[in-house]
């Protein structure tokens, strides 16, 4: 769920929460300072199905396919003050095929989830703090696969940036193995937003801290729809950094590293946090050909990548990007005006007593200038605080005009939550804009095209929805030419733990229809013996 203490936008803002112990009678418990406000805070670690959802409204028929929704849902109890980062993945999958949505809930079965399933309790400490852990783990995969996840090649991959992904199955959600492209590579982890170039067929990623924790190594390389790695290229950066996110264009990856460096192992072994954030340390753009050897640019050297700077700042996540004539790229982002993971904050920092911003924002890098150089200032395209942007992915690497934003409509206010999804035409300027209930917040939105051919953006959002004022979540599905009320609202028996991204996945077999995401059913015949309905002469 996209919130202040999510992955978006976080103020220095405390919202006083009445205690509960009276109403309990003085009794407490170890999950209280995660499930908080204990009374209203959804609850996870369970796996469930369910054939039919409740549905207001008329699904349309066209749609086919699988939403995949990643949740951050810790098995055993985290330790206070550990990061909202930190928890196992487990996956929300919804499936729609005519007119109707069947639902599964179940976690990736990591090997840090079995060894904690196995001894009964929490054995893994801080985020990537390699000495909070139990002794008896210290050689093991700790990788979550919370983050984000996608379908490549018939597997859905769950990836988390510290670790390989896992491979599961599209249907039943069963978890596959580790490492599916089995270690054709040396790099050690995996982006969490890889993108797939439409127009080459392939999976285009990127790893850093590639040779271990703390290293200054990245890579980045290609994957085809049967697993072979290709164009696979490694650099260094002067630090250790953080590029969560990143675009592509028919020739070029850029990652944008975010102001975070890595604490010593002094502070980690006194129990503190692996990322420290860096005031005023410009953001950057780091920028490599795809094919490495082969640069298409006259100015760049073979193997070569360049960092390009702007002034502090936090790009997350990003949007499409396209090469236009003379070697200039065009890139569109999000730009926050400060530390969205306070948790990584120093003691003594002191945020920005401005309003926070979050404007969305088209950059723009010349190819020709030299390693170092300094970006010009972007182009604000809307003002506000948007993230989990969304466009047609079909234009992936190409322009675009078309992206769906999620919006934060009242930063300053008791209860900041992104409560708005916004439509926005960049050429044209114009906007649409769907707001929540008055207590309602917003997840990531996922994008459905009406048709292989339609036009650009066109055809259905669907995404999560919740209000402080019931216990039942809703899956809402908006048309994308009319913002004025949903097309149909599915409601869940529940409300669902925090979301941090998720995918649209198209029916891979569209000659035939998908299966429902609950098990088989049993094969039954009907027993006249037992029947008390047998009413036939």
């Amino acid at each position: 769920m996209a919130t202040l203490g999510n992955e978006v936008v976080q103020t220095a803002l405390k919202i006083p929460v009445e205690s509960q112990y009276e109403r309990r009678f003085g009794l407490s418990s170890p999950w209280e300072h995660y499930y908080h406000p204990s009374d209203t805070a959804p609850q996870g670690r369970f796996e469930c199905e369910l054939d039919d959802m409740v549905v207001f409204g008329d699904i349309p028929q066209e749609i086919s396919g699988t939403w995949y929704r990643m949740l951050v849902d810790p098995h055993f109890c985290p330790q206070p003050g550990t990061p909202f980062v930190d928890g196992d993945g487990n996956v929300s999958a919804f499936r729609i095929q005519d007119g109707k949505i069947s639902m599964k809930i179940k976690y990736v079965q990591t090997e840090r989830w079995l060894l904690e399933r196995k001894a009964g309790r929490r054995l893994f400490g801080r985020y990537r703090n390699p000495y909070d852990i139990h002794p008896c783990v210290q050689l093991a995969n700790d990788t979550t696969a919370n983050t984000n996840i996608i379908y490549w090649g018939g597997n859905i991959l769950a990836l988390a940036e510290r670790g390989l992904p896992y491979a599961l199955d599209p249907d039943t959600l069963e978890t596959r193995g580790a490492d599916p492209y089995g270690g054709q590579v040396a790099a050690k982890t995996f982006a969490a937003h890889p993108k797939v170039d439409p127009r080459k067929n392939e999976l285009v990623t990127w790893s850093y801290s590639a040779k271990g924790l703390s290293t200054r190594d990245i890579c980045t390389y290609s994957i085809d729809p049967q697993g072979r790695i290709h164009n696979e290229h490694w650099f260094q950066q002067d630090k250790p950094g953080w590029p969560h996110d990143g675009w592509i264009t028919d020739n070029w990856i850029i990652l944008s590293n975010m102001p975070f460096a890595v604490n010593s192992d002094e502070v980690m072994k006194a129990g503190g946090d692996y990322w420290r954030f860096v005031p005023d340390q410009p953001a950057e753009f780091l920028v490599s050909p795809r094919l490495s050897n082969a640069p298409n640019h006259p100015a760049w050297k073979p193997g070569e990548f360049r960092k390009y700077t702007v002034d502090h700042g936090l790009i997350i996540h990003t949007g499409n990007a396209w090469e236009e004539e003379d070697g200039i790229l065009k890139l569109e982002s999000h730009f926050v005006s400060f530390n969205v993971f306070s948790f990584f904050n120093a003691a003594d920092y002191e945020g920005p007593k401005s309003m926070p911003t979050g404007d969305w924002k088209r950059w723009t890098i010349d190819l020709s200038k030299p390693d170092g150089s300094e970006l010009p200032p972007p182009e604000t395209l809307l003002s506000g605080i948007f993230d989990f942007p969304i466009f047609d992915e079909r234009l992936t690497g190409r322009k675009s005009k078309i992206v769906y934003l999620g919006q934060m409509t009242s930063p300053g206010t008791p209860r900041p939550e992104f409560d708005a999804v916004v439509k926005l035409n960049t050429e044209t300027g114009e906007t649409s804009t769907f707001d929540t209930a008055k207590d309602g917040r917003v997840a990531e939105p996922a994008y459905i095209p009406r048709g292989p051919d339609c036009e650009e953006g066109d055809g259905w959002l669907i995404f999560y929805a919740d209000q402080e004022s019931s216990r039942k979540g809703e899956l809402i599905i908006l048309d994308t030419n009319d913002f004025s009320k949903p097309v149909a609202i599915a409601q869940l028996p529940f409300v669902l733990r925090n979301q941090v991204h998720g995918n649209w996945v198209q029916n891979p077999h569209p000659e035939r229809p998908l299966p429902p995401l609950t098990g088989p059913i049993r094969d039954v015949t009907p027993t006249p013996q037992y029947s008390q309905l047998n009413k036939l002469l």
